[in-house]
């Protein structure tokens, strides 16, 4: 009798040694005891932890059976039911209404086995060989019932495959049948066995294990050879001579069993003799083809004392199977003249596989051999599609993006933008297209434009550099005109020596203007790309090189202000997108008539910077002013400076400067300066 006894989990740990100890007892104590506050106290049941085997029947064909209940088990009712005739059992199923195909069991629910059981010589019997079925449940279940069916017989011998009046039941022919029931009160594992099946050389036979209430079942198929070699007489009668090697180690041939119970291979298990040695057993697979030949597949082998060898990807068709075990140097086949050759003795067992059991890779790879050129056909057709596809697609959209690029967008422009003109005074030509500008962007791009000339002469006691501060931090879009005194500006060296003159009551603001903004841009080039913008005319030179570096958008007018007019709103304007021009015709015309104007004022007068200038004469009365003003301009001293001792040198490149002085608040009210009527900008220049 088989029990099973509970862990003391108080005498598992070390009583010492550990300062966790006494807290894991306390904690272990709560959880197996009840409080000390209970009114009833029940002690400690030991018969609850232990299991005992309740089998008992009293055909010994039942002998390796077992079922366990709890040892506090006292139901007078029995926890099993035994159907130990074919009648009981065959009615109990027919009862269950079952399907003839039932699904096969999951893994791990039950495990079927078949093994040879040799039976000797009696006063009313040769010996024979029984067939030992047992079925070993794992998981709780309420039925377990396995029926032996005849499948094929070499003679007449065979009783299961007769047609004897003792297979009907009711005039149907009932195959040999058993089972057992079990109750909720039963323990898994329960093993329920049955050995006295008769087994016949050379028959084949099918084992079906049905379980409920799960309605599965699992196949295996049996067959053995002759009974002298699954059992030399050598090995159940050992009263032979020990010094024949016949007898110590005798020739024998397995018992083949396929089990179906997995869904993507087969078990191969092979049965013999318990005293039966053996290094490794062997089994060949043979295909049978309807042209009545046979395709050698796989060479399966497994070393004792295992048993089983799994015999993977099988596709449905009809096998043969031969087993053979290598004693003492047999070989597997001998040529009918060949010397010292022994063949091993054989079993063999004609296998039918209904349905593919094959995994999903094996499937792939067996369609890839099969229909290889096909396969490769298709392929190669289906990647031409997709290639003529994807250049379509490529075409219908570069179509689809030239007629987006074409097609006009209506956008209605209902919010007003004001946008600061930082530009130069170049001369009055250039100031007039400034000037036109300004009143298109009044009139046609919804823009309040911020003008040096609207705002400081109308509006009274203002400051300009104030001003300037003001709308520099307030505003958020800056259109940066450039022009030919802007590209002088700009430059590092030109704007060291040349010095716009004013022609307005007020200083040019272009100059601190670029600084606040430079600096603007390099902290913040991103933000700055959305809020200035540079536009040139078409007499403007290229964008200086330290402006172009800041990547800033960049148009040509009056041709591209319908672009301008949208980066003002922050609308799309890139160059895919074709934005029809928001001016009208007569705008456009005045606005090209003016841009041309300056075009031929530059094309007519190619020194027209240098004619430009006024020269201011400034008087210095004593040498105190005198040398102020050569070290403001970086001239030579006046001798007054020169000791008496030291002579002057002179350059060999001698060169007379006539300045205009940089714009000073405090001189602006005081100084008249005469106007040029042809240009307002040049500076210091070489004569």
């Amino acid at each position: 009798m088989s029990q099973l006894f509970p862990i003391n989990l108080l005498t598992s740990f070390p009583s010492k040694g550990c300062p966790t100890s006494f807290f894991f007892i306390l904690f272990v104590s709560i959880l197996n005891f009840p409080p000390i506050y209970s009114s009833a106290s029940t002690p400690f049941n030991s018969s609850e932890y232990v299991l005992r085997e309740v089998f008992q029947h009293k055909d010994q064909c039942y002998k390796d059976s077992f079922v366990y209940v709890k040892e506090a088990y006292t139901s007078k009712s029995s926890p099993f039911v035994v159907y130990s005739t074919t009648k009981e059992c065959s009615t109990f199923l027919n009862e269950q209404d079952l399907s003839e195909r039932l699904p096969s069991c999951p893994s791990g629910l039950i495990d079927l086995e078949v093994t040879p059981t040799y039976v000797g010589k009696s006063q009313i019997s040769y010996p024979y060989a029984n067939l030992n079925i047992s079925v070993t449940a794992h998981s709780p279940v309420s039925t377990l019932v396995f029926r032996l069916q005849c499948l094929h017989a070499s003679d007449g011998s065979d009783v299961y495959c007769s047609d004897m009046k003792d297979m009907y039941i009711n005039g149907v022919k009932e195959w040999p049948c058993r089972g057992i029931h079990l109750s909720t009160a039963v323990h898994h594992p329960a093993k329920f066995s049955y050995a006295c099946f008769r087994l016949t050389s050379y028959s084949v036979y099918a084992i079906n294990a049905t379980v409920l209430p799960q309605k599965c079942r699992i196949s295996t198929i049996v067959t053995s050879p002759h009974l002298d070699e699954i059992f030399p007489p050598s090995l159940v009668d050992p009263s032979g001579s020990e010094n024949d090697i016949d007898s110590t180690d005798p020739y024998w041939s397995p018992m083949i069993s396929v089990d179906f119970s997995e869904e993507q291979a087969v078990w191969i298990r092979l049965g013999k003799a318990p005293n039966a040695e053996c290094d490794t057993m062997n089994v060949h697979v043979y295909q049978e083809h309807d042209d009545n030949k046979i395709k050698f597949l796989a060479a399966l082998s497994v070393k004792c004392p295992e048993y089983s060898i799994k015999w993977d990807d099988q596709e449905a068709g009809t096998y043969l199977l031969t087993a053979y075990v290598p004693i003492r140097g047999c070989k597997f086949f001998c040529e009918p003249n060949s010397r010292g050759c022994k063949q091993c003795l054989r079993t063999h067992l004609n296998l039918v596989i209904w349905e593919d059991r094959v995994s999903m890779s094996w499937r792939v790879v067996k369609t890839f051999h099969d229909y290889g050129i096909q396969i490769f056909i298709v392929t190669a057709l289906l990647t031409l599609i997709l290639i003529i596809l994807f250049f379509v697609g490529i075409y219908i959209h570069y179509r689809k993006q030239k007629a987006d690029a074409n097609r006009v967008r209506q956008i209605q422009l209902d919010t007003f933008v004001k946008a600061m003109i930082v530009y130069t005074d170049d001369n009055e030509a250039h100031t007039n297209c400034v000037k036109l500008l300004v009143d298109n962007l009044k009139h046609c791009a919804n823009c309040e434009p911020i003008f040096d000339l609207e705002k400081l002469i109308t509006i009274e006691q203002v400051v300009p550099s104030r001003w300037l501060i003001d709308q520099l931090s307030t505003l958020s879009k800056f259109i940066i005109v450039i022009s030919h005194c802007a590209e002088k500006i700009l430059h590092a060296e030109d704007s060291e020596t040349h010095r716009l003159v004013q022609s307005r009551p007020f200083a040019d603001l272009f100059e601190p203007a670029m600084n606040i903004i430079i600096r603007d841009i390099t902290q913040n080039p991103q933000e700055a790309r959305k809020k200035y913008v540079i536009v040139r005319f078409g007499y403007s030179p290229q964008v200086p090189a330290n402006l172009a570096i800041l990547q800033l958008p960049t148009f040509l007018l009056p041709d591209e202000f319908g672009r301008l007019t949208a980066f003002l709103h922050d609308l799309e304007y890139g160059s895919n997108v074709n934005i029809t021009q928001n001016i009208s015709k007569r705008r456009i015309t005045e606005w090209t008539d003016a841009v041309e104007h300056q075009k031929t004022i530059f094309n007519e007068q190619e020194v027209m910077n240098l004619q430009r200038a006024v020269p201011v004469v400034f008087t210095y009365k004593t040498n105190e002013e005198r040398i102020a003003a050569s070290q403001r301009y970086n001239l030579l001293p006046p001798s007054a400076e020169i000791e008496e001792d030291e002579e002057p040198e002179t350059s060999n490149n001698e060169a007379t400067y006539m300045l205009a002085p940089p714009p000073v608040e405090d001189d602006l009210e005081a100084e008249e300066e005469e106007e040029d009527e042809v240009s307002d900008t040049i500076v210091a220049f070489d004569s």
